[in-house]
């Protein structure tokens, strides 16, 4: 391996550590702060970088839309630990009880930061493009609640439109909540009313 492309190697390296300092920095005093109280300048001096180096990774939208990205995968994948909201549910059927499980941890941020999620939102209102992360967890999610449907005897094919019905369902309560005085509570109970509705039925193609 030439001593150019070793070089090349270690720079590359040293940009992605740098980024991924600014990434925790800028959610660390997103978490803290807030999005308004929150500056380009704070992120950078925080890093220990220059203003000029944080705009290259993005402007505030686009940090914070990165920051949600992982903190949306660590709940994904229940490395994200945080105290679990207390809500008032409706009757449900176990199986009802466990979907909505399976959204309780996304609801749980939501709830935790409300203003941050707010302005999050309209950071995506703002920004052109989809979050690469909203492909990965429309998929994982879809995939979990498809299975739980076909187990309680829905056909694959409704099994498959409800999980995606879901899902959008869902994107919707949390637009709602994020745009509206909605509660968590609130959201809990949209999202049961929506699950309970698409559990209703079996096995009809």
């Amino acid at each position: 391996m030439s001593t150019e492309h070793v070089q090349s190697n270690l720079r590359s390296a040293q940009r992605q550590r740098t980024e991924e300092r600014i990434l925790t920095d800028a959610a660390a005093l997103f978490l803290d702060r807030g999005y308004r109280g929150t500056t380009v300048r704070a992120i950078a001096e925080s890093a220990g970088v220059s203003v000029g180096r944080v705009m290259a990774v993005g402007d505030k939208d686009a940090l914070l839309i990165a920051c949600y990205d992982r903190w949306i995968a660590q709940l994904q994948a229940g490395t994200y630990a945080l105290p679990h909201a207390r809500a008032e549910r409706p009757p449900a059927s176990a199986v009802q009880d466990h979907l909505l499980g399976i959204f309780l941890p996304f609801l749980e941020f939501f709830a935790a930061h409300e203003d941050l999620a707010r302005d999050y939102a309209a950071a995506l209102i703002r920004v052109h493009g989809r979050p690469d992360v909203f492909a990965g967890l429309s998929e994982a999610l879809q995939a979990s609640l498809r299975d739980n449907l076909v187990s309680i005897g829905i056909s694959e094919p409704n099994a498959r439109a409800s999980a995606a019905a879901l899902y959008d369902s869902y994107m919707g309560v949390l637009f709602r909540w994020a745009a509206s005085d909605m509660g968590f509570d609130d959201a809990v109970a949209a999202l049961a009313h929506i699950i309970a509705f698409h559990t209703r039925f079996r096995g009809a193609p």
